[in-house]
């Protein structure tokens, strides 16, 4: 059996060299969301990092969201949010905790359950 990770940090979609495809934007009309236990993720962080944290400062909600990618449609829908923030100086445009250097989530242990439980066709098929 193959190593979830080893695919998702080297073959993500099956293209090798290629990763993080869940935790990044790019060119595709993607959200990274909606987050229902954003409020709990947000109480895992602030745990973690050892100081408060404030949901803005991770999270975007519809109004601010639809201004920053204005030309994303499931940015423009409200059943996307609270998506987590992305890194809009990136040309990757990955989610601030996915690291694009060394392809790994920062908060992987205590990541949002969105992130958890996601699983794209390649993971699906290829198990």
């Amino acid at each position: 059996m193959t190593n979830i990770c080893d695919i998702c940090s080297s073959k993500c979609f099956g293209a090798s060299g290629y990763d993080g495809g869940c935790c990044t934007l790019e060119s595709r009309d993607f959200i990274i969301g909606p987050h229902h236990d954003a409020d709990e993720f947000i109480k895992r962080l602030s745990n973690k990092l050892g100081r408060n944290i404030s949901k803005s400062d991770i999270f975007v909600e519809h109004e601010e969201g639809s201004r920053l990618l204005p030309n994303n449609p499931s940015w423009q829908r409200k059943t996307g949010y609270p998506a987590l923030r992305v890194d809009l100086t990136n040309r990757r445009l990955p989610c601030i905790f996915y690291n694009t250097t060394l392809k790994y989530c920062t908060v992987y242990d205590i990541r949002p359950n969105t992130c958890k439980n996601y699983e794209c066709e390649y993971l699906k098929n290829n198990k």
